[in-house]
């Protein structure tokens, strides 16, 4: 409504109604249609600011001749332009008709009072501080929809961040591990392998479809589907182990004391370590799982050895990573990954609040 010239509209209808009234009242035919073409030029500007202002000027410059008996009051349309450029940021445009109008209305001011000047110049600094009000109002409002604006904008930025992070960790995670397979499966020529892929296939497709379901339902307040804490590291613990990985564990503490949401982030955390270790690790090689938790904080760390055609580090922070430390960062939590010789250690701490 205020960008789209709602309001400068309904002003200048507020300003014509009066208008009319009083023209009718007082038997003033000439000053109705002087106001009403004042009224209009000023809605007008929203569509023309350039042509229509200076349309209303001319008007204005009318009333300098104008009979001393005319109760006009289509002059008070001249502020309607300088609230309406002002909202619309038109900073040209609202300098232009400001002092333009303030001028004739000044000049008017003065010509109307020719043997009380003080007066004259009183009432000028009256329209003055009108005019001030306008500006002030529209610069106000410029503001509010400039900063409403940009939180819409990071808004979407957040709701495509996550985006990203789900297609990362439920799509994108599935369909590198069926293609991990389908390359062993070239290598060994082993039909058998065809039917977990296809499996495979299916159970990503049914996770894309979960995440667009997600995606169109108002109602659904967060897309994670992450399950407990411990079930999640047992599994993932689980599925390193079919690939080969000989795993051990060394947990100080009870995963199931840690609260939920702090565990359903430390849940993603470990399926995208583990992930990781299952892409980039060395297979039929020790890898361990280091954990400690009390009641201030928990401690996690993944060391594994790096594959040789993945020995070298990479050159960017994977994306993986990049969204496990930004689901951290949201409760105060650090993500640590580097490499050490030939293992690769990705460590997680994370405070422990009653309110987390």
């Amino acid at each position: 409504m205020l960008l789209n010239g709602a309001l400068d509209v309904v002003l200048a209808a507020l300003v014509a109604a009066p208008s009319v009234l009083i023209g009718v009242t007082f038997g003033q035919p000439l000053a109705i249609v002087v106001d009403l073409a004042a009224c209009l030029a000023a809605a007008l500007t929203i569509r023309w600011p350039r042509a229509a202002g200076a349309a209303l000027g001319a008007v204005l410059l009318v009333y300098l001749a104008s009979p001393p008996d005319w109760a006009e009051t289509g002059e008070y349309a001249a502020l309607i332009p300088i609230l309406g450029t002002g909202i619309r940021s038109q900073r040209r445009e609202r300098i232009g008709l400001s002092l333009g109008y303030w001028l004739i209305l000044a000049v008017r001011q003065v010509v109307g009072y020719p043997g009380d000047p003080v007066r004259g110049v009183l009432s000028s600094l009256v329209w003055a501080a009108l005019f001030a009000v306008m500006w002030l109002m529209g610069s106000a409002i410029a503001a509010i929809n400039s900063a409403q604006e940009q939180a819409r904008i990071a808004a979407l930025a957040q709701q495509r961040l996550v985006l990203a992070r789900e297609l990362h960790d439920t799509v994108a995670r599935s369909l590198a591990r069926l293609s991990r397979q389908a390359h062993r499966a070239a290598d060994t020529q082993d039909a058998s392998q065809l039917g977990p892929i296809a499996d495979g296939i299916g159970h990503a497709a049914g996770q894309l479809r979960w995440l667009l379901g997600a995606l169109r339902d108002s109602d659904q307040t967060t897309l994670s589907s992450t399950g407990s804490l411990t079930t999640t590291v047992r599994e993932c613990l689980e599925g390193l182990q079919a690939h080969g990985f000989q795993v051990s564990t060394a947990i100080d503490g009870d995963l199931d004391a840690i609260p939920l949401r702090t565990g359903g982030v430390l849940a993603d955390i470990v399926k995208e370590a583990t992930a990781n270790i299952e892409r980039h690790g060395a297979s039929n090689r020790p890898c361990a799982l280091v954990a400690s938790i009390d009641e201030t904080s928990a401690d996690l760390a993944f060391i594994n050895e790096v594959a040789t055609a993945n020995g070298q580090p990479a050159a960017t922070t994977p994306l993986g990573l990049l969204g496990a430390a930004e689901r951290l960062a949201l409760v105060g939590g650090q993500l640590e990954a580097r490499q050490e010789g030939s293992q690769w250690i990705t460590r997680v701490t994370i405070p422990i609040t009653p309110q987390s």
